[in-house]
């Protein structure tokens, strides 16, 4: 049986993503990657923020696929012209005024103005989808002043974790098909069944059924990400599975209110046997 090898979450060149997205894995790639088998290649169907992608051991062929044109618009930007990129970032206020005026526009027709407004949004808006409008994201206990220019600090890391990653924008059938091998590992966190409206492409339920029928015929291995639903613990419903209690909503507007996160179970299904590998930071 083959090994983790380097795949744990304590590697120590782990980066942390930036890109804020609905549904995002960066406080739960801690639990993902352990998961992860030996293998030869990693692709991210649906990649997102690509938390898991960043924050674990690079892959011999690395693989980050979405269908959101402005999201690959951004990464396309963020490696031809980085530090103009950055620059621009830096130099605009978080301001209320400035965030509901532009998000009340069409984003720029110009490429590289668009990935700054795009980001620019992303970063300010209370819910971080890319398909549904937001308000602006406010607090009297953290400054998000303060959040918004530190994630700038960590896109030239980023940045430079991406450039020996192959990025695609197929549809996830196309993805699956081209790059399965025996070889291949599929990291699967497609939009959460009842909320693909905070997504651009709207998943629909025949997608869901046809990603599952899919899934359930490839050479690879796969991890699919969840909620426990009972449309998806159906279609899954052969697959072994681990589940882990996760927080959700904004820490910013949830403190405001004076609430808790709410708990949510995330199931993780695998068409694999559980593996094991000795703890190594090296």
């Amino acid at each position: 049986m083959q090994a983790f090898k380097t795949y744990n979450p304590f590697h120590i060149n782990k980066v942390k993503s930036p890109i804020r997205w609905f549904g995002g894995k960066g406080l739960l790639a801690k639990e993902i990657i352990p998961l992860i088998p030996a293998h030869h290649t990693y692709c991210e169907v649906f990649g997102g923020g690509g938390h898991c992608l960043t924050q674990k051991a690079p892959s011999t062929v690395e693989v980050y696929n979405d269908i959101d044109t402005d999201l690959i618009n951004f990464l396309m930007q963020l490696r031809y012209r980085r530090d103009d990129l950055i620059d621009a970032l830096s130099s605009i206020p978080t301001s209320r005024y400035l965030y509901e005026t532009w998000s009340k526009k069409p984003l720029p027709e110009d490429d590289f103005e668009r990935a700054v407004v795009w980001y620019y949004l992303l970063r300010q808006m209370m819910v971080p989808c890319n398909n549904e409008p937001s308000g602006w994201r406010a607090s009297k206990i953290k400054s998000t002043a303060t959040d918004y220019q530190n994630s700038l600090g960590r896109l030239a890391e980023f940045e430079k974790r991406l450039r020996n990653v192959m990025i695609e924008k197929l549809d996830f059938r196309e993805c699956i098909k081209r790059y399965d091998s025996k070889e291949t590992f599929f990291f699967i966190d497609s939009p959460y069944y009842g909320r693909s409206h905070y997504y651009k492409g709207n998943f629909s339920e025949k997608d869901f059924r046809d990603l599952a029928d899919l899934l359930h015929n490839i050479q690879g291995k796969c991890l699919v990400s969840y909620y426990g639903h009972p449309f998806i613990l159906e279609l899954y419903k052969d697959w072994r599975f681990v589940t882990v209690e996760a927080k959700v909503g904004s820490t910013v507007t949830k403190a405001e209110r004076g609430q808790k996160k709410r708990i949510e179970t995330e199931y993780f299904f695998m068409n694999y046997e559980e593996e094991y590998a000795p703890l190594t930071l090296f």
